[in-house]
Protein backbone atom coordinates (compact mmCIF):
# COMPACT_ATOMS: atom_id res chain seq x y z
CA UNK A 1 0.00 0.00 0.00
CA UNK A 2 1.44 3.30 -1.29
CA UNK A 3 2.01 6.05 1.29
CA UNK A 4 2.29 9.11 -1.19
CA UNK A 5 0.92 10.09 -4.44
CA UNK A 6 2.17 12.66 -7.39
CA UNK A 7 -0.05 14.40 -9.35
CA UNK A 8 1.89 13.59 -12.77
CA UNK A 9 4.81 11.81 -13.94
CA UNK A 10 8.35 13.37 -13.65
CA UNK A 11 10.48 15.36 -11.09
CA UNK A 12 7.47 16.34 -9.32
CA UNK A 13 6.47 16.40 -5.10
CA UNK A 14 5.13 13.84 -3.65
CA UNK A 15 2.16 14.32 -1.02
CA UNK A 16 -0.06 12.36 2.01
CA UNK A 17 -2.73 10.34 0.97
CA UNK A 18 -5.04 12.28 2.74
CA UNK A 19 -8.92 13.81 1.85
CA UNK A 20 -7.62 17.11 2.80
CA UNK A 21 -4.66 17.05 0.01
CA UNK A 22 -6.42 14.86 -2.30
CA UNK A 23 -8.82 17.43 -2.19
CA UNK A 24 -6.68 20.25 -2.73
CA UNK A 25 -4.00 19.05 -5.46
CA UNK A 26 -6.16 16.81 -7.53
CA UNK A 27 -9.88 17.90 -7.21
CA UNK A 28 -13.00 16.06 -8.85
CA UNK A 29 -11.19 16.32 -12.30
CA UNK A 30 -10.33 13.95 -15.40
CA UNK A 31 -8.07 12.02 -15.23
CA UNK A 32 -7.32 11.48 -11.35
CA UNK A 33 -11.35 11.38 -10.63
CA UNK A 34 -13.47 8.41 -12.76
CA UNK A 35 -16.80 8.73 -11.47
CA UNK A 36 -18.88 5.73 -11.44
CA UNK A 37 -22.75 5.16 -11.62
CA UNK A 38 -23.41 5.75 -8.09
CA UNK A 39 -21.46 7.74 -5.67
CA UNK A 40 -20.00 4.46 -4.30
CA UNK A 41 -18.35 3.60 -7.15
CA UNK A 42 -16.21 6.79 -7.59
CA UNK A 43 -12.09 6.05 -8.06
CA UNK A 44 -9.53 8.33 -7.14
CA UNK A 45 -5.96 7.99 -9.52
CA UNK A 46 -2.91 9.67 -9.23
CA UNK A 47 1.02 8.50 -9.54
CA UNK A 48 3.11 6.37 -7.41
CA UNK A 49 6.23 8.97 -6.24
CA UNK A 50 8.82 5.45 -6.91
CA UNK A 51 7.83 4.06 -10.07
CA UNK A 52 5.64 7.22 -11.81
CA UNK A 53 2.53 4.25 -12.66
CA UNK A 54 -0.93 5.06 -11.89
CA UNK A 55 -2.41 4.21 -8.20
CA UNK A 56 -6.22 3.84 -7.09
CA UNK A 57 -6.03 5.95 -3.80
CA UNK A 58 -8.30 4.33 -1.75
CA UNK A 59 -9.88 4.29 1.49
CA UNK A 60 -9.91 8.38 0.88
CA UNK A 61 -13.94 8.75 2.29
CA UNK A 62 -15.00 5.25 3.45
CA UNK A 63 -12.46 3.61 5.77
CA UNK A 64 -11.98 -0.25 6.19
CA UNK A 65 -11.11 -2.15 8.77
CA UNK A 66 -8.11 -3.78 7.01
CA UNK A 67 -6.93 -0.54 6.08
CA UNK A 68 -7.70 2.23 8.62
CA UNK A 69 -6.41 4.95 6.67
CA UNK A 70 -5.90 6.01 2.79
CA UNK A 71 -3.72 4.35 0.83
CA UNK A 72 -2.30 3.84 -2.95
CA UNK A 73 -2.78 0.30 -4.64
CA UNK A 74 -1.17 -0.04 -8.03
CA UNK A 75 -3.29 -0.55 -10.47
CA UNK A 76 -1.06 -2.94 -12.14
CA UNK A 77 -2.71 -2.17 -16.05
CA UNK A 78 -2.61 0.85 -18.15
CA UNK A 79 -5.65 3.81 -16.76
CA UNK A 80 -6.30 6.77 -19.69
CA UNK A 81 -4.40 9.60 -19.16
CA UNK A 82 -1.55 8.04 -16.89
CA UNK A 83 1.64 7.41 -18.15
CA UNK A 84 2.41 3.28 -17.27
CA UNK A 85 5.44 1.09 -17.77
CA UNK A 86 5.61 -2.39 -16.67
CA UNK A 87 9.49 -2.55 -16.86
CA UNK A 88 9.59 0.14 -13.89
CA UNK A 89 6.19 -0.96 -12.42
CA UNK A 90 8.23 -4.54 -11.21
CA UNK A 91 10.68 -2.73 -9.52
CA UNK A 92 9.07 -0.45 -7.25
CA UNK A 93 9.28 -0.82 -4.36
CA UNK A 94 6.37 -0.86 -3.00
CA UNK A 95 5.61 -4.02 -5.24
CA UNK A 96 9.00 -5.88 -4.56
CA UNK A 97 8.73 -8.54 -2.27
CA UNK A 98 12.58 -8.24 -1.10
CA UNK A 99 13.63 -5.15 0.71
CA UNK A 100 17.08 -5.77 -0.05
CA UNK A 101 18.61 -6.08 -3.22
CA UNK A 102 22.15 -7.23 -4.59
CA UNK A 103 24.13 -4.32 -5.79
CA UNK A 104 24.75 -6.17 -9.12
CA UNK A 105 21.24 -6.66 -9.74
CA UNK A 106 19.90 -4.71 -12.61
CA UNK A 107 16.84 -3.96 -14.79
CA UNK A 108 16.80 -3.03 -18.36
CA UNK A 109 16.89 0.16 -19.57
CA UNK A 110 13.65 2.74 -19.30
CA UNK A 111 12.10 5.64 -18.70
CA UNK A 112 12.70 5.69 -15.05
CA UNK A 113 16.61 5.52 -15.16
CA UNK A 114 16.49 7.80 -18.24
CA UNK A 115 14.60 10.24 -15.93
CA UNK A 116 17.60 9.28 -13.01
CA UNK A 117 20.70 9.85 -15.08
CA UNK A 118 18.62 13.57 -16.50
CA UNK A 119 18.01 14.65 -12.84
CA UNK A 120 21.49 13.54 -11.58
CA UNK A 121 22.61 16.02 -14.42
CA UNK A 122 20.32 18.26 -13.87
CA UNK A 123 20.24 18.51 -10.10
CA UNK A 124 23.60 17.18 -9.19
CA UNK A 125 24.05 20.41 -7.04
CA UNK A 126 21.25 19.35 -5.41
CA UNK A 127 22.51 15.94 -4.70
CA UNK A 128 25.59 16.90 -3.72
CA UNK A 129 24.24 19.56 -1.24
CA UNK A 130 22.48 16.56 0.67
CA UNK A 131 25.38 14.30 0.87
CA UNK A 132 27.30 17.15 1.99
CA UNK A 133 24.71 17.31 4.94
CA UNK A 134 24.20 13.82 5.16
CA UNK A 135 27.87 13.53 5.98
CA UNK A 136 28.42 16.10 7.79
CA UNK A 137 31.05 17.94 6.16
CA UNK A 138 31.67 19.53 2.50
CA UNK A 139 33.32 17.31 1.00
CA UNK A 140 35.20 18.70 -2.22
CA UNK A 141 33.56 19.44 -5.86
CA UNK A 142 35.98 16.85 -7.06
CA UNK A 143 35.06 13.99 -4.17
CA UNK A 144 31.70 15.05 -5.68
CA UNK A 145 32.22 14.26 -9.20
CA UNK A 146 34.23 10.84 -8.49
CA UNK A 147 30.69 9.59 -6.89
CA UNK A 148 28.94 10.68 -10.48
CA UNK A 149 31.60 9.00 -12.70
CA UNK A 150 31.15 5.81 -10.63
CA UNK A 151 27.40 5.94 -10.83
CA UNK A 152 27.26 6.21 -14.15
CA UNK A 153 30.12 3.29 -14.62
CA UNK A 154 28.64 1.00 -12.24
CA UNK A 155 25.00 1.81 -14.25
CA UNK A 156 23.69 2.43 -10.23
CA UNK A 157 20.59 4.07 -12.97
CA UNK A 158 19.72 0.32 -13.40
CA UNK A 159 19.82 -0.97 -9.95
CA UNK A 160 17.15 -2.35 -8.69
CA UNK A 161 16.79 -0.69 -5.74
CA UNK A 162 16.98 2.87 -7.41
CA UNK A 163 13.70 4.74 -7.60
CA UNK A 164 12.63 8.22 -8.34
CA UNK A 165 13.02 9.06 -4.55
CA UNK A 166 16.30 8.09 -3.77
CA UNK A 167 18.48 9.47 -5.85
CA UNK A 168 21.30 11.12 -3.80
CA UNK A 169 21.66 8.60 -1.82
CA UNK A 170 22.72 5.78 -4.79
CA UNK A 171 24.93 8.01 -6.08
CA UNK A 172 27.00 7.82 -2.91
CA UNK A 173 26.02 3.94 -2.67
CA UNK A 174 27.66 3.48 -5.73
CA UNK A 175 30.52 6.21 -5.36
CA UNK A 176 33.48 4.92 -4.81
CA UNK A 177 36.05 4.25 -1.38
CA UNK A 178 37.59 7.83 -1.33
CA UNK A 179 40.66 8.72 0.43
CA UNK A 180 39.66 11.77 3.13
CA UNK A 181 43.34 13.11 3.55
CA UNK A 182 42.26 16.92 2.53
CA UNK A 183 39.14 17.09 2.87
CA UNK A 184 37.42 19.39 5.56
CA UNK A 185 35.90 17.34 8.11
CA UNK A 186 35.97 19.09 10.68
CA UNK A 187 32.70 20.22 10.83
CA UNK A 188 31.44 16.49 11.80
CA UNK A 189 33.33 16.95 14.82
CA UNK A 190 32.08 13.28 15.80
CA UNK A 191 33.96 12.35 12.83
CA UNK A 192 36.99 14.61 13.46
CA UNK A 193 37.60 13.15 16.93
CA UNK A 194 37.06 9.51 15.74
CA UNK A 195 40.18 9.96 13.23
CA UNK A 196 42.56 11.85 15.66
CA UNK A 197 41.98 8.98 18.14
CA UNK A 198 42.40 6.37 16.17
CA UNK A 199 45.34 7.81 13.72
CA UNK A 200 47.70 9.94 16.24
CA UNK A 201 49.37 10.87 12.95
CA UNK A 202 46.69 13.03 11.86
CA UNK A 203 46.55 16.79 11.66
CA UNK A 204 43.42 18.77 11.13
CA UNK A 205 44.59 22.29 10.08
CA UNK A 206 42.44 26.00 10.92
CA UNK A 207 40.67 25.24 7.49
CA UNK A 208 39.30 22.17 8.77
CA UNK A 209 41.38 19.98 6.25
CA UNK A 210 42.68 16.19 7.32
CA UNK A 211 46.45 15.90 7.18
CA UNK A 212 49.72 15.38 7.88
CA UNK A 213 50.94 16.49 11.76
CA UNK A 214 53.59 19.27 10.63
CA UNK A 215 57.16 18.00 10.47
CA UNK A 216 56.77 14.90 10.82
CA UNK A 217 55.85 12.53 7.32
CA UNK A 218 54.15 9.40 8.34
CA UNK A 219 51.42 8.08 6.13
CA UNK A 220 48.19 7.48 6.45
CA UNK A 221 44.94 5.70 4.31
CA UNK A 222 42.06 6.86 5.91
CA UNK A 223 39.04 6.20 3.66
CA UNK A 224 35.28 6.53 3.75
CA UNK A 225 32.80 4.18 1.98
CA UNK A 226 28.42 4.20 1.48
CA UNK A 227 27.05 0.41 2.04
CA UNK A 228 24.24 -1.91 3.45
CA UNK A 229 21.22 -0.12 1.40
CA UNK A 230 18.54 -1.00 3.09
CA UNK A 231 14.53 -0.60 2.75
CA UNK A 232 11.67 -1.41 5.20
CA UNK A 233 8.07 -0.31 5.02
CA UNK A 234 6.81 0.11 8.71
CA UNK A 235 3.66 -1.93 9.44
CA UNK A 236 1.57 1.63 10.79
CA UNK A 237 1.26 4.14 8.12
CA UNK A 238 3.41 1.93 5.42
CA UNK A 239 5.80 4.95 4.80
CA UNK A 240 8.57 3.53 3.20
CA UNK A 241 11.93 4.24 5.22
CA UNK A 242 15.22 3.74 3.37
CA UNK A 243 19.13 3.31 5.19
CA UNK A 244 22.63 2.82 4.40
CA UNK A 245 25.85 3.19 6.29
CA UNK A 246 28.54 5.59 6.03
CA UNK A 247 31.56 3.67 7.22
CA UNK A 248 35.42 5.52 7.75
CA UNK A 249 38.15 3.08 7.94
CA UNK A 250 42.25 3.33 8.74
CA UNK A 251 43.19 1.29 5.88
CA UNK A 252 47.03 2.89 6.89
CA UNK A 253 48.49 -1.17 8.07
CA UNK A 254 45.93 -2.98 5.37
CA UNK A 255 44.31 -3.08 2.39
CA UNK A 256 41.69 -5.79 3.69
CA UNK A 257 38.55 -4.21 4.58
CA UNK A 258 37.88 -6.88 7.40
CA UNK A 259 40.70 -6.19 9.01
CA UNK A 260 41.21 -2.00 8.57
CA UNK A 261 40.11 -0.63 12.07
CA UNK A 262 36.68 1.26 11.43
CA UNK A 263 36.88 4.56 12.68
CA UNK A 264 33.30 6.20 12.56
CA UNK A 265 30.31 4.50 11.16
CA UNK A 266 26.89 6.34 10.67
CA UNK A 267 23.45 5.44 9.82
CA UNK A 268 22.20 7.58 7.35
CA UNK A 269 18.61 7.50 6.57
CA UNK A 270 16.85 8.82 3.27
CA UNK A 271 15.11 11.73 3.23
CA UNK A 272 13.32 12.46 -0.18
CA UNK A 273 11.03 15.07 0.57
CA UNK A 274 13.92 17.58 1.05
CA UNK A 275 15.59 16.44 -2.27
CA UNK A 276 12.00 17.23 -3.88
CA UNK A 277 11.86 20.89 -2.12
CA UNK A 278 14.96 21.46 -3.20
CA UNK A 279 14.29 20.30 -7.14
CA UNK A 280 10.92 22.88 -6.77
CA UNK A 281 12.82 26.30 -5.08
CA UNK A 282 11.41 28.96 -7.51
CA UNK A 283 14.09 30.14 -10.08
CA UNK A 284 14.18 33.41 -8.36
CA UNK A 285 15.28 31.96 -4.90
CA UNK A 286 17.58 29.19 -6.08
CA UNK A 287 20.68 29.38 -5.37
CA UNK A 288 22.40 27.09 -7.91
CA UNK A 289 26.55 25.89 -8.05
CA UNK A 290 27.38 26.39 -11.83
CA UNK A 291 30.52 24.55 -11.41
CA UNK A 292 28.86 21.53 -9.88
CA UNK A 293 26.11 21.48 -12.79
CA UNK A 294 29.12 22.00 -15.31
CA UNK A 295 30.94 19.29 -13.54
CA UNK A 296 27.59 16.57 -13.82
CA UNK A 297 27.28 17.53 -18.11
CA UNK A 298 30.83 16.79 -18.40
CA UNK A 299 30.80 13.28 -16.71
CA UNK A 300 27.46 12.66 -18.98
CA UNK A 301 29.13 13.24 -21.63
CA UNK A 302 32.28 11.55 -21.12
CA UNK A 303 30.02 8.88 -20.57
CA UNK A 304 27.69 9.31 -24.04
CA UNK A 305 24.75 9.22 -21.88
Amino acid sequence: MVAHFKIREGRLPAFDITPELVEERLGRRPPWFQGGQARGDDRHFAVCPYCDNPIQLKGIYRRQPTSPRPYGSHTGVPVDGFHFDALDLEFCPYRLKRKTHDKQARRAMGPMAQQLIDTAVAEFDRVVLILRDDFGFRFSDTFAERMLDQWFDSQGYLYAGAHLRNLPWMIAYFGPVQDLFGQPIARNAELADAIRSGVPQVHISERGLLLRQQGKTPWFLIQLQCLHHRIAIEEEGDELIERLKFRVQNFTDTNDAGLAPTLYTKEIIFRPQRFEALIHTPSERAQRDQGLLERAQNVAKKKRI
